[in-house]
């Protein structure tokens, strides 16, 4: 009976400090990853959020920091799938409504660019700036007091008025 007993102790042992191992990793890279966005190399941090990722994908810091990174490249794509997955996480969050809502601008800027020609992109760059307001209208209802509510409710009204223009 002793030994069940030692070998289930040695595998809880392991375990806890696996998880403090990967714990301890996903900080360390997160770090390393600011580290590099904040001198300028972004491409750096985006790998290293990535390899944090792969440790741990259920990180809510780790998909917000590597959708701003994935932002600042302009990879509206990467950004709009990170930080959707980081509102799964932390859903009550008011910093992941703003995001999610400068990466539905983000995609809507990227179809405007390329002139809107078919119904369907027309269509997906209406949704996307819908989307952005909802999100938008959700960081204001979560963050009524933040100091840049009146840049959001203008950047609201500007995707109000370019879907209007598109009714035209």
């Amino acid at each position: 009976m002793r030994r069940p007993l030692s070998f289930l102790a040695v595998l809880i042992v392991g375990v806890l400090t696996s998880a403090c191992v990967n714990t301890f990793a996903i900080h360390e890279l997160n770090q390393l990853a600011a580290n590099y966005i904040e001198k300028g190399d972004v491409a750096s941090g985006i790998s290293r959020l990535e390899s944090s990722i792969d440790l741990d994908e259920n990180i809510y810091e780790t998909r917000y920091n590597l959708a701003v990174a994935y932002l600042k490249v302009d990879n509206c794509q990467k950004a709009l799938e990170n930080i959707k997955k980081a509102k799964e996480l932390s859903p009550k969050e008011p910093s992941v409504y703003y995001t999610l809502g400068v990466s539905y601008n983000c995609e809507a800027d990227r179809i405007k660019n390329q002139k809107c020609e078919t119904p369907e992109e027309r269509e997906l760059y209406n949704n996307y700036l819908q989307e952005a307001n909802n999100a938008y209208e959700k960081y204001i209802e979560l963050a009524p007091e933040s100091e840049d509510i009146e840049q959001v409710k203008e950047q609201i009204q500007s995707n109000n008025q370019s879907l209007a223009k598109e009714l035209e």
